[in-house]
């Protein structure tokens, strides 16, 4: 591969149960799982998919009652006919012997309270390492995010036909491209059938930040890690982003709840994790969960990036330390984007009023659709 084509992925894109002992849980908490019909009274769910194809489902809950889970190949996971495994308000399932081909959902089902959905954030893509689903968080008001609706992800030209089969499966509508129109132009998407392509490059009016000499200079020099700082900051303050991203959050608003959406650039960290921090952020969930979301990127892109020295002599005379602040994420990168936010507008309730057109109503019909459970 051409240094051109590095650049950009570098700097811009950048049923046997198990149970636990139990926790007890504030009284706070537990009182409030039986206020209404519609609260999903877990404070932890997640499903984790390991190297054999099993599934550990684990929770912690707060006066859920006995806890019943079952298994299913779409978002709403609708045949609990079969249950999968039992528990109680914290617990653990090991679900082993689902076939290879779906993606799998499981529907952790209380007594009291109303269910919750998860599956495994990470597809496991081997040609998209990055590609995850956004949802499966828990917001600060006791909302989930919906899984199966909301995708981020790098790169799509490498695709492998497996790969394409497994994402055209996911019920894709639309696809935001987030890149430049180099990076498009080398590497151009592979798009599933039924999705509709549409590009928002957040770079337009600074493709220039990708000039390949400069940026070089500035890796030998040292100054990767204030690179970085600054493309987060224009990820803020530059005219083609805001555009960007408010158009983004128009197309994700406008889904009905049964087509998904993905967003992606190249790498699938550095746009693409901009885009999520501020989906997410509007949907109420906590700063810790979403800068955790943001920093998934550094293990997901590992074995990418280190494939991508070995194979590249253009890089070989380059010092891995210099090179290493932009082959992943940075904690600081992404609170220097939260910072401009701050210094700008004030706060990132008019950030996403003034700077992306997202009023109030709008805020809540991203609520309304991606969002499960009461408040």
């Amino acid at each position: 591969m051409r240094l051109a084509r590095l650049i950009p992925a570098l700097f811009l894109a950048f049923a046997p149960l198990l149970q636990g002992c139990q926790t007890a849980l504030p009284r706070g908490e537990r009182q409030a799982a039986h206020l209404a019909p519609e609260h999903i009274p877990f404070i932890h769910a997640e499903a984790k998919r390991d190297g054999e194809g099993n599934y550990l489902v684990s929770w912690v809950g707060a006066g859920t009652g006995a806890v019943t889970v079952y298994a299913g190949a779409d978002r709403d996971v609708s045949d609990r006919s079969r249950p999968v495994g039992f528990g109680a308000e914290r617990g653990r399932v090991l679900v082993t012997n689902l076939a290879a081909g779906p993606r799998w959902f499981f529907a952790i089902v209380p007594s009291q309270g109303s269910p919750l959905v998860v599956a495994d954030r990470d597809l496991h893509l081997a040609s998209a390492p990055n590609f995850r689903d956004l949802g499966g968080y828990r917001t600060t008001d006791g909302r989930w995010v919906r899984m199966g609706l909301l995708y981020r992800s790098d790169q799509l030209d490498r695709l492998t036909s497996e790969d394409l089969a497994r994402v055209a499966a996911l019920g894709i509508g639309h696809i935001a491209d987030l890149r430049t129109s180099g990076e498009r132009r080398r590497e151009p998407d592979t798009i599933p059938p039924g999705a509709v392509h549409e590009v928002m490059n957040v770079m337009a009016d600074d493709e220039g930040s990708a000039d390949l000499a400069q940026v070089m200079k500035l890796i030998r020099a040292g100054q990767a890690y204030d690179y970085g700082l600054g493309i987060y900051g224009k990820f803020v303050s530059a005219d083609s982003a805001r555009n960007a991203y408010s158009l983004l959050l128009q197309r994700v608003s406008e889904a009905d709840g049964r087509q998904a959406t993905l967003f992606h650039c190249t790498a699938g960290k550095d746009r693409t994790g901009w885009a999520a921090a501020v989906i997410l952020t509007l949907l109420g969930v906590p700063r810790e969960t979403v800068v955790a979301d943001y920093l998934a990127s550094n293990a997901a892109l590992a074995e990418k990036n280190k494939k991508m020295l070995v194979s590249n002599p253009a890089l070989a005379s380059v010092d891995r330390a210099l090179l290493e602040p932009l082959l992943g994420v940075q904690p600081a990168f992404l609170d220097a984007a939260f910072a401009e936010v701050e210094q700008r507008y004030g706060s990132f309730d008019a950030y996403r009023r003034k700077a992306l057109g997202i009023d109030n109503a709008l805020t809540l019909r991203l609520q309304q659709t991606y969002l499960a459970g009461g408040n």
